[in-house]
């Protein structure tokens, strides 16, 4: 951290409990935008991996003894938490050129469109604000659904819109490998690259529905305002997808 952010004065701080960590802590913020800079004085995390992480241990408390898959972890909050704790864990990134289901910088390579994992292999997929980066969410989906057992569950983080009833696509990556962009482009941090990972997405309120089209998948979304486990601010959103 710079010594710039370190020197802005606190906006906010609140004492409470971390679900990743799994202790007490102190959440604090030196910026309003509290989504990338309410820190957990423990762990790092941000509200929306700490909200996912709540959202885990309420409905999978026996976590650890599952099958896990995880696209594009970052170094930080549950991601490393479950490579640590859970056996059955599984860690991909997109290296485009690379080989596909080979290990590539310590990570398995995979294209959330077109993985090359088998049919039923998870208990649970687990991604953290991926999805408004994907060329073909309901490639994407119908991927995620095909590598679940029957009952599992697709878990993630999107920034959800709430002005937003229809989801917009901003950015289109075509065959030809040209990018056709229908906004100003947006760009957001890449935990593999540092030409940062563009918007395709803006997603509204009906994202449940099209991922229930796209899937045949049921969605169940939560949305947080919890002081004590510091989770407030926007797109605090964690949707539970289930395979039936």
């Amino acid at each position: 951290m710079s010594s710039t952010t370190t020197d802005r004065p606190v906006v906010y701080r609140h004492s409470g409990h971390c679900p990743i960590c799994e202790a007490n802590a102190e959440f604090t913020a030196r910026f309003n935008w509290y989504r990338d800079h309410l820190l957990c004085s423990g762990c790092g995390s941000v509200p929306r991996e700490r909200a996912l992480a709540l959202v885990l241990e309420r409905y999978f408390p026996e976590w650890r003894k599952l099958a896990i898959h995880e696209s594009s972890p970052l170094p930080r909050g549950i991601s490393p938490k479950m490579k640590r704790e859970c056996p059955g864990y599984v860690a991909s990134q997109f290296f485009p050129g690379e080989a596909l289901g080979t290990i590539v910088r310590g990570f398995r390579n995979e294209n959330l469109e077109a993985q090359t994992f088998a049919d039923q292999s998870f208990d649970l997929v687990v991604t953290l604000d991926v999805m408004e980066h994907v060329n073909m969410p309901d490639q994407v989906t119908r991927e995620i659904a095909r590598t679940l057992k029957p009952g599992g569950v697709y878990l993630f983080t999107v920034p959800t819109y709430k002005g937003r009833v229809v989801s917009e696509r901003r950015s289109l990556y075509k065959p030809d490998g040209t990018i056709e962009h229908y906004v100003t482009p947006e760009y957001h941090g890449n935990p593999v690259s540092d030409a940062g990972s563009l918007v395709t997405f803006h997603y509204g309120y009906d994202l449940p529905e099209l991922i229930h089209q796209w899937s045949g998948m049921d969605v169940e979304v939560s949305r947080f305002h919890n002081g004590n486990n510091g989770i407030i601010g926007d797109f605090t959103e964690v949707y539970l997808t289930t395979k039936h």
